[in-house]
């Protein structure tokens, strides 16, 4: 059971950047569209979250780091952890953009070449589009409507004023595998959008996603009626 961690910083602005935009130009739109948006005044002032190892990036990215930029991955945040400035997500992944809800930036932007990748990202918050391939938010996050009122009914209690028992979720994780067999399947992908989207806790969201990509893709498809 998660514990209740704090929510997202309200007020936070959201951008991608996306293919055929190449990498250096889509990262040189991020700074200046966090730079305008936030004031900040240079690299030292921006994060830069990777998927993997810094060594194995391109030049441009390394090239942000030796002029100041504060540098993580989603396996390990280092300072980026408790960051507060504007963050840009480097190739992302839903793991680092789980990972770069969790921290307290005002400002992220993703830049990625992999369009789909934002898609959850995209379904949940409606950020903007600053080039490249743009992505049409989803009309209905995940529509499978009983997966829907389980997911609803867990916010309410999650968003009350006790935090929900052990016990309760527990009893949503239980009935998320129950519907993904027998009311059609749905991606752990979907799942984390529809929580971003309830304004769960990110690190709940995160936590809820992990879960769902470690058990429900296992599951086979239901049987034919006969």
């Amino acid at each position: 059971m998660p514990r209740r961690p704090p929510a997202a910083p309200r007020g936070r602005v959201r951008a991608y950047v996306s293919a055929p935009v190449a990498g250096k130009e889509a990262l040189e739109r991020a700074q200046q569209w966090v730079c305008a948006r936030t004031g900040c005044t240079g690299w030292s002032s921006i994060g830069i979250l990777l998927p993997g190892p810094v060594s194995s990036q391109p030049r441009h990215l390394r090239l942000a780091r030796t002029r100041g930029a504060s540098v993580g991955c989603a396996q390990d945040l280092g300072e980026l952890h408790r960051w507060t400035g504007p963050l840009i997500v480097a190739q992302p992944t839903p793991a680092s953009l789980v990972a770069a809800e969790t921290t307290n930036a005002t400002a992220i932007v993703a830049v990625a070449q992999d369009a789909a990748a934002l898609g959850p990202w995209v379904d949940a918050f409606h950020p903007d589009h600053l080039g490249g391939t743009a992505l049409a938010p989803a009309e209905v996050v995940l529509p499978v409507p009983p997966v829907r009122r389980a997911m609803v009914y867990y916010t309410h209690r999650l968003h009350s004023g006790t935090p929900p028992t052990g016990r309760l979720w527990q009893m949503l994780l239980h009935r998320l595998e129950h519907l993904h067999r027998h009311e059609g399947h749905f991606p752990a992908e979907s799942l984390l959008a529809l929580a971003w989207q309830l304004h769960w806790p990110p690190e709940t969201a995160g936590e809820l996603y992990q879960w769902a990509n470690q058990r429900l893709p296992h599951h086979e498809p239901p049987l034919p009626a006969h």
